[in-house]
């Protein structure tokens, strides 16, 4: 059975994909909007017709692939006058306007065959034919219906389309009943908005006694740093009353010049020394040589530096490397890698576990809850309602995209039809649009 049509660039589509329902799938809209484009689409597909009337204008190729409820893909394609077919990945070329061995098997939508030559097509109906062998001679009707192995065909197709629409009845009836219980449910949490003001309203409460909790702490700080001081007071009362039966300061003369005549004093002894000493000092020295040219010596005496630390350094590292041993002979480094990856990631881990205690550490404990049973059935229906909401949320926006999509392909289709092929009036978009949408039959035509 078919399971999903996508054409590219065929007759007038660009691109369109469309979902088969697993019963019936009807295609309705306006004249020459492309509906039985996909009835050619399917025919080519299933019988390779010559021709390039299927290749949309400006294109340079043409597709159809068809997806099967049973896992196979196939895909048609025309490039210029070359034809080719791809099976579940096989591909197939030089056909002739013949369709590969496979593909009556795999697409199933194969002619019936009465006979050697007389053939039947059960699965397609022209648009302007009769209904199938309502307009062909009674022989025909006769071989057909004579051929036992077709009719037991037919009758196994009206079983499977039975058994189908009952499935598809039994999933109607179970969707009614989901849709009842939701009803109950929604009936049920119809009090969760009062709930939500009373559980707003606590929680405000609970704000407000945290802020009074954190004053009380504040004015108990407050009492203690009073007290503190209370007790300074006390004792520095206490000292001022010793203090007081103390007699007055003496009287002293005033103390600078003083100071000002052992500051002079002390600075010209300190001179006469330094003098004494450079005096002593130079006596002993005899003329200096005159200094010939020291560039020579100067550079001569850095070479020596330079030399004497690089053997020091290298005496350094020897002593440093005497005493080593030969390093050990890795065998197998990625067990080590392996350890220390863990070892990192457990220092992360407990980094971030220290930082969650620190922090759970200045939380306040949360108050005890009397009877929680009621906050959690509360809770787990406030999920359901909120996922079951979110769901419907999500289908509302995609059914909004696909009203959009529609609506811009109506305006595209009145831009290249100005004119009503009925009644050859002016389209205008808006009143288009309108009447497309409320479903009247002013300028809008059933195909």
């Amino acid at each position: 059975m078919l399971k999903r049509i996508t054409l590219h660039n065929f007759m007038s589509h660009a691109f369109t994909e469309i979902e088969l329902s697993p019963g019936l799938t009807v295609l309705t809209g306006p004249n020459n909007c492309g509906k039985s484009a996909f009835v050619s689409a399917l025919q080519v597909l299933a019988e390779n017709t010559s021709g390039d009337y299927m290749v949309r204008h400006g294109a340079k190729e043409c597709r159809v692939i068809v997806e099967t409820d049973d896992g196979h893909v196939i895909e048609w394609k025309r490039k210029k006058k070359v034809v080719s077919y791809t099976i579940d990945g096989q591909d197939f070329h030089r056909l002739r306007n013949n369709v590969p061995d496979i593909l009556p098997e795999v697409l199933r939508l194969a002619k019936v065959k009465s006979g050697d030559s007389d053939e039947f097509d059960v699965h397609f109906g022209e648009q302007k034919s009769p209904i199938f062998l309502l307009g062909d001679r009674g022989s025909r009707a006769a071989r057909f219906f004579a051929s036992s192995s077709d009719a037991s065909v037919l009758i196994e197709m009206q079983k499977r389309h039975r058994s189908k629409v009952k499935v598809a009845q039994q999933d109607y009836q179970r969707q009614q009943t989901e849709q009842k219980q939701n009803e109950a449910t929604l009936k049920l949490l119809e009090p969760v908005p009062d709930l939500e003001s009373e559980l707003e309203t606590l929680e405000t409460q609970y704000q407000a006694l945290q802020s009074e909790t954190q004053r009380i702490q504040q004015l108990e700080t407050l009492i203690s740093e009073l007290t503190k001081a209370d007790t300074r007071v006390a004792l520095c009362s206490r000292r001022v009353n010793c203090l007081q039966v103390l007699p007055g300061p003496l009287e002293q003369e005033p103390e600078r010049p003083l100071a000002a005549l052992v500051q002079r004093w002390q600075t010209v002894q300190s001179g006469l020394q330094r003098s004494q000493t450079t005096v002593s000092a130079l006596e002993t020295l005899s003329v200096p040589p005159t200094l010939k040219n020291e560039t020579a010596l100067a550079a001569l005496i850095r070479d020596f530096q330079l030399q004497d630390r690089i053997c020091q350094q290298s005496q350094a590292t020897q002593n440093c490397l005497e005493p080593l041993e030969d390093p050990p002979q890795l065998t197998d480094p990625e067990s080590l890698e392996k350890l220390i990856a863990r070892l990192t990631s457990a220092e992360a881990r407990t980094q971030r576990d220290r930082r969650e205690a620190e922090i759970l550490a200045e939380c306040v404990s949360p108050p005890e809850l009397v009877d929680g049973a009621k906050l959690a059935q509360f809770c787990q229906q406030w999920t359901a309602a909120e996922t079951q909401f979110l769901e419907r949320k999500q289908r509302h926006a995609e059914v909004e995209a696909e009203y959009e999509q529609a609506r811009v392909e109506l305006l595209h289709w009145v831009e290249e039809n100005p004119t009503c092929p009925t009644c050859g009036g002016e389209l205008e978009p808006d009143r288009f649009i309108q009447s497309a949408e409320t479903g009247l039959k002013g300028h809008t035509h059933d195909a």
